[in-house]
C-alpha cells in the first residue's frame, strides 16, 4: 500500500521539477498530453530499475494539469529530468517551441531558447558503474577520450599509428560510397536483365 508520505513526496517532486518549464496544459493538445503521461508512467520503471529492485511505490501522470508521481520501491525519487521521454522532457521541449514561437523572427532570440534551455540529460548520473576506488574525484583515463569529446564510431588516427589511420580512412571510404556502388550494382544488374 502507498503512503500518504510517498504520495505527498511523489507530488511535491513533481510540482518542483515542472515548474522548471511549465506548459499550460491548455496549450497541448488533450492526446498530446495522454501521449507524455504513457511516456512518463513506461520510463518510471526502468529509471528505478537502475538503483532499486521491483515495481515502484508510485508511477502516476495526470494528463490534466501534466504533473506526474514517480518513486522507486526503495522510497527515493529518480530524478527524471536526465532522461528523455519524461513528461519533464516532454514539457521543456514544449517550453522550448513555445519560446521560439515568442521570439518571432528573431533568430538569436530562438536560438537563446534553445541552447540555454536544454532539454534531457547535459551529463547523465551513471548509477550502474562499479567504483573500485575509494575517492570520489574523477581521475581522467590514459587510454580513453576526454569527458567532453564525443565519440563518434571512427578512430581518427592521430595515435601516429599508420594502421589505425588506415582503417578509419577505409571505414570512411566505405561509408561515403558504399550507397554509390550498391546504388551502381543494382543499376547495372538491371541494364543486364533487359
Amino acid at each position: 500500500m502507498v503512503s500518504f508520505r510517498t504520495t505527498l513526496l511523489a507530488l511535491v517532486g513533481a510540482v518542483a521539477v515542472s515548474a522548471d518549464y511549465w506548459v499550460d496544459p491548455e496549450t497541448v493538445s488533450p492526446m498530446l498530453r495522454t501521449a507524455w503521461c504513457s511516456d512518463q508512467r513506461s520510463m518510471c520503471k526502468p529509471i528505478c530499475l537502475e538503483t532499486s529492485r521491483g515495481e515502484p511505490q508510485v508511477n502516476t501522470c495526470d494528463s490534466e494539469t501534466l504533473t506526474y508521481g514517480c518513486v522507486c520501491s526503495d522510497g527515493k525519487q529518480p530524478n527524471v529530468t536526465e532522461y528523455t521521454l519524461t513528461l519533464p522532457y516532454h514539457m521543456c521541449t514544449a517550453w522550448g517551441t513555445q519560446c521560439v514561437e515568442k521570439c518571432g523572427s528573431d533568430n538569436y532570440c530562438a536560438r537563446d531558447c534553445r541552447e540555454d534551455h536544454p532539454c534531457g540529460a547535459q551529463r547523465p548520473t551513471r548509477v550502474n558503474d562499479t567504483d573500485t576506488s575509494s575517492t570520489t574525484a574523477a581521475v581522467p583515463s590514459a587510454t580513453g577520450p576526454p569527458a567532453d569529446q564525443v565519440f563518434d564510431g571512427l578512430d581518427d588516427g592521430s595515435d601516429g599509428n599508420d594502421n589505425d589511420e588506415n582503417a578509419a580512412g577505409s571505414l570512411r571510404f566505405a561509408n561515403s560510397y558504399g550507397l554509390a556502388l550498391v546504388a551502381g550494382g543494382l543499376f547495372a544488374g538491371f541494364a543486364v536483365l533487359l
